[in-house]
């Protein structure tokens, strides 16, 4: 069974940490973080807030300092790197992910998504499809719950 894998640059937010640790618990995901200003899953706000929810144990990521070091260590190790962002050409829905490698979504800051420069660094970009009539984009914990979701069905739910 393969395992969805996350990666979220910079994440600041104990609000968003929280219920990024919901959704990966949910699905057992992998989650990684990069960033000196990222913050920690441990700190007692995110953990006060999770075990708010009845969720016991302690949750931990797998941190990088620099979203370089993290790219260059998932590309070491194999893995299809992911972008996500609202100004992809590619809609989640319509890639063709490898099946003989782990893939890895990764995720940009809630107020500025993947610089062009970091989305260069990834094997693909993507977004998910939305009405911008309605909604100009997507909360992070909302869109990592759509996108964390469809791949765990694809991994293990096949069609």
């Amino acid at each position: 069974m393969r395992r969805v894998e996350l990666l979220f640059d910079a994440i600041r937010s104990p609000y968003d940490i929280a219920h990024i640790i919901q959704i990966a618990r949910s699905i057992d995901a992998i989650v990684y973080t990069s960033g000196k200003g990222a913050l920690p899953f441990s700190m007692p706000k995110v953990r006060s807030k999770v075990r708010s929810w009845n969720m016991k144990s302690d949750f931990s990521e797998i941190h990088y300092d620099t979203f370089e070091e993290a790219i260059d260590d998932l590309r070491a190790k194999g893995k299809y790197l992911l972008g996500t962002s609202g100004d992809a050409k590619r809609d989640f829905f319509k890639v063709n992910l490898p099946e003989s490698r782990d893939v890895v979504i990764i995720f940009g800051t809630e107020a500025t998504g993947l610089t062009r420069y970091k989305q260069s660094l990834l094997d693909d970009v993507v977004k998910l499809p939305m009405d911008k009539n309605e909604v100009d984009f997507l909360t992070l914990p909302v869109a990592t719950s759509a996108i964390a979701y469809e791949l765990y069905r694809q991994f293990n739910y096949p069609r």
